[in-house]
């Protein structure tokens, strides 16, 4: 693929990760040598307007990679680029043109509002006054978090939450969007509801193009074109769902067994 049609394009990807430091390590100098590969020679082009997955046990490297695509990490060799930027050379391009979900405990300011974390994101993308609000208002009434808006992130749920952090990373109307885990938290109405919102609205309605990770089959068969397998840092298979099946099971059973197992539902508690 060549042109606008490629969205995100890997060149032999790698991202190595330092042990942390102990004292033997120190003094035999292995602190030099030793490095955690996380993702390995992650090759290809993920076309735009579609929603990617990433499917694998816990340490297949799905949520690095992700990282990698916003830059939020630096490729230890090879490269990323998006929407043709490069991201170790312009990574503030690159951070504009893409938004990334996340709901990490530190992620909120958790004694203000919902609504006045959200005016505070949006400002940061020169999103301010009328303008600001009014896309801050659209996004807590399309993810109904409108009852909620203006109680502190702290009396939230873990669904409030997940359902925030969507809206944070679509504040400045990205045109890549990341999403790690989504579902986790929503119930069931409100999953198909952000559910239909990206594909219906986002992908299919603005044409942003969705890189996902998860391990709820039930996610990545209702919204995934192409489903990428990994396993060890390395991208096992690529396809479309059924075409991969067999691969995620696979990978699945030969994981460790404190990695979590693919999950076909979840019972969530994100209602209001």
């Amino acid at each position: 693929m060549t042109g606008p049609s490629v969205a995100v394009r890997f060149r032999n990807l790698h991202k190595d990760y330092v042990p942390p430091l102990t004292m033997r390590r120190l003094v035999t100098l292995r602190w030099r040598r030793d490095r955690v590969p996380a993702v390995c020679g992650v090759e290809g082009d993920l076309e735009a307007g579609r929603v990617h997955a990433f499917v694998g046990p816990n340490g297949a490297g799905k949520t690095t990679l992700l990282q990698l695509v916003c830059a939020l990490l630096w490729p230890t060799r090879g490269s990323v680029e998006v929407l043709g930027v490069d991201t170790r050379r312009d990574p503030g391009a690159v951070r504009a043109l893409v938004g990334y979900c996340i709901t990490e405990p530190r992620s909120f300011f958790l004694r203000l509002s919902g609504r006045e974390n959200l005016r505070f994101f949006a400002a940061l993308h020169r999103r301010t006054g009328r303008r600001g609000a009014e896309r801050v208002g659209r996004l807590l009434r399309d993810l109904e978090l409108d009852p909620v808006a203006d109680r502190t992130v702290l009396s939230y749920s873990e669904g409030m939450k997940q359902r925030l952090a969507i809206a944070r990373a679509l504040l400045h109307e990205p045109r890549i969007l990341l999403l790690d885990e989504v579902g986790r938290g929503l119930d069931p109405r409100l999953r198909e509801k952000v559910f239909r919102h990206v594909r219906e609205d986002l992908v299919r309605g603005h044409g942003v193009t969705v890189l996902m990770a998860s391990h709820n089959l039930d996610e990545v068969a209702a919204l995934a074109d192409r489903v990428f397998v990994m396993d060890r840092g390395r991208v096992a298979a690529c396809g479309d769902y059924e075409e991969v099946r067999g691969a995620i099971e696979k990978v699945f059973q030969g994981a460790d067994p404190d990695r979590d197992p693919p999950s076909q539902s979840r019972k969530n508690d994100g209602t209001p």
